[in-house]
């Protein structure tokens, strides 16, 4: 406890100490059942209708037509999309409150500020909140518009009717996170985008909405001192909200434009802070930085939509750089992109029948708003949201993918069938994985040498020891076994490396090399050198310090994997193990999708003294 809470005190200053010293009296508010009393129970009337009856939409593409209706039949039937992953039935009715990974339920009856995130009998708070980020609306809206079949318009209101029922504000888990509301929020209105209603609205969502409002507007300065996107999507949620219900019934709802307003200013200081020049957000993560960059396109959407003032210069600069950010990091052949930092499921650009893991959406959606064109033809799935917010798709081929060093903390080296990432330390906002100098390689549009992801970030008791943030499930170098930075909480690690030196990207005659290097706190030091030529990638490893032993690793994504002598045989390239390494391949995790891991297969390159180590990966010239 003493050596955890040193940690904890070392890492103050790089927090905040107002963000600090907020964040202990928040709790302080909690345990003393303070906070509850600013937050009054409250009754939502639901005599009226949420949505009414609309217009069919007959212009819409027969190839996304399947694939939308396939899924909203699923929704009618009670059985739901969570994580864009996993179908479950939730419970025996609608059942707002039950975890249907392991059918435990939360209690319902109790102010949310009594309740735990972290209830280890009934699991994953996430499990429950996920069906109540209301995508299921959206979807069931585009199903509704498409056929004018009226048991998707009938299925909406009915299940809104039962869940404002079942969730008085403020009562139960479903209230607890003012980002959850912001994301039902967002999602409620853009449904009501797809079914022309987004002008002249039924009071009775305009009703809810202004009640969700209420609650992020009253615990916002909690989202903000976390420096991460509960901030960007509450700030949202207020200002898309506020300009919806202005737009609706302006001499109504006395606070709409005081939460415009608010929002607005909150959003522009959220970019302004959590966004680095070069475009990197402060969550070093794929997943939250597409939620992020989705909750800007769609303030900016919004802000157009109902003829708003614009942002700031800045605020625009940032959001073009963070467009560009994503749009680098994602492989152009899949729309995948690697699976960096935390990846809890979240997705709200829902307006899209496309995989989870396809990034194009959001960048179609970004280039749009932000650019005035997009990158991606017309033969995409991600391009039916362009649809319904009625956006153009207007292709521009000056926006190629190329190799480029972000001071941020990553470096993308880009070859001819092949790309690379490499993460290094750079830590101006906290880290939450032990990720430093790891290593991704993309094939001809696959993720050979790849990232662990995340799981869960509550897992069951039998899966307690699943840790995918551990230096042992990413593709760089560990030291007698031990994390790069220790983990003081759920959430928080101490001691963030730093980076001893970053080389410059250089490329000359179709070769490509760079390196960085730290100093662990143990005193041990790595220096990583990426070199690319033609169809060839090193991996140059320099250790050195008093370890005892220490292991090169990378998790490898193919079924072909097999260990032959020093070398690893894939079925489109060969790694070739350093000389005088002991090298074996086992089973690993990983998690490409929230609460959902498969298995794969783990080379590890074990080293037991200082000195320079070179893995040398050859793609077959078939490709």
């Amino acid at each position: 406890m003493i050596y955890k809470i040193l940690k904890y005190l070392s890492i103050v200053p790089k927090l905040g100490y107002w963000n600090v010293s907020y964040m202990i009296w928040y709790r302080l508010t909690l345990k003393f059942k303070v906070r509850r009393f600013l937050f009054p129970v409250k009754i939502i009337s639901c005599d009226g209708v949420f949505f009414r009856t609309g217009t069919k939409r007959c212009d819409y593409p027969l190839e996304w037509k399947d694939s939308l209706l396939s899924q909203a039949e699923r929704i009618v039937t009670g059985i739901f999309p969570y994580y864009s992953y996993h179908w479950k039935k939730m419970g025996k009715n609608t059942d707002w409150f039950v975890n249907p990974f392991n059918g435990e339920r939360f209690n319902s009856q109790l102010h949310w500020t009594l309740l735990s995130d972290f209830d280890k009998n009934v699991g994953d708070i996430k499990n429950v909140w996920e069906v109540s980020r209301f995508s299921w609306v959206a979807t069931l809206s585009r199903a509704y518009a498409i056929t004018e079949d009226d048991k998707y318009f009938i299925t909406i209101n009915n299940w809104l009717k039962d869940w404002c029922q079942a969730n008085p504000l403020n009562i139960g888990p479903n209230w607890k996170c003012g980002q959850e509301a912001a994301i039902r929020v967002i999602n409620l209105i853009n449904s009501s985008l797809v079914l022309g209603q987004h002008k002249v609205p039924e009071k009775q969502l305009c009703d809810l909405v202004n009640i969700h409002l209420s609650r992020i507007d009253k615990n916002i300065r909690y989202s903000i001192v976390q420096d991460n996107n509960h901030g960007t999507s509450e700030a949202a949620g207020l200002f898309i909200g506020g300009l919806f219900l202005v737009n609706s019934f302006p001499d109504y709802y006395s606070n709409s434009k005081s939460y415009v307003k608010k929002g607005k200013r909150i959003l522009e200081d959220r970019v302004k802070t959590l966004i680095s020049g070069d475009g990197c957000f402060s969550q070093h993560s794929t997943n939250y930085h597409r939620l992020m960059l989705d909750t800007i396109s769609f303030c900016e959407y919004w802000r157009k939509e109902f003829l708003a003032v614009r942002f700031s210069a800045s605020f625009y600069n940032k959001a073009k750089a963070a467009t560009l950010w994503l749009y680098q990091l994602t492989d152009l052949k899949s729309g995948n992109t690697v699976n960096l930092g935390a990846n809890d499921g979240a997705l709200l650009n829902v307006l899209n029948s496309a995989n989870y893991r396809d990034y194009q959406p959001t960048l179609q959606l970004a280039f749009s708003v932000f650019f005035q064109n997009s990158v991606f033809d017309k033969d995409i799935a991600g391009n039916e949201s362009l649809f319904w917010l009625s956006l153009k798709n207007q292709l521009s081929n000056d926006i190629i993918g190329k190799s480029q060093l972000y001071k941020s903390g990553y470096c993308k080296i880009q070859g001819n069938n092949s790309w690379a990432l490499v993460r290094f330390p750079y830590f101006k906002f906290r880290p939450s994985h032990n990720d430093s100098l790891h290593f991704d390689l993309w094939i001809n549009g696959k993720n050979v040498i790849c990232d662990a992801g995340s799981y869960s970030y509550n897992p069951p008791e039998n899966e307690k020891h699943i840790n995918l943030t551990s230096v042992k499930h990413h593709n760089t170098v560990c030291f007698d076994n031990k994390d790069q930075m220790p983990k003081v909480s759920r959430f928080l690690l101490a001691e963030w490396l730093k980076t001893d030196f970053v080389s410059d990207l250089v490329e000359e005659n179709g070769v490509a090399s760079w390196g960085a290097g730290y100093t662990d706190r143990a005193g041990n030091k790595h220096i990583r050198y990426i070199k690319m030529k033609e169809s060839q990638w090193t991996v140059e490893d320099t250790i050195s310090g008093n370890f005892k032993s220490a292991i090169i690793g990378f998790n490898i994504d193919d079924e072909l994997c097999r260990l032959d002598g020093r070398k690893v045989l894939l079925s489109n390239a060969t790694i070739e193990a350093p000389d005088n390494t002991y090298s074996d391949i086992e089973d690993t995790i990983i998690s490409q999708y929230y609460f959902q891991k498969r298995t794969i297969k783990r080379l590890n390159i074990k080293v037991d003294r200082p000195g320079t180590y070179k893995t040398i990966i050859t793609i077959n010239n078939r490709i």
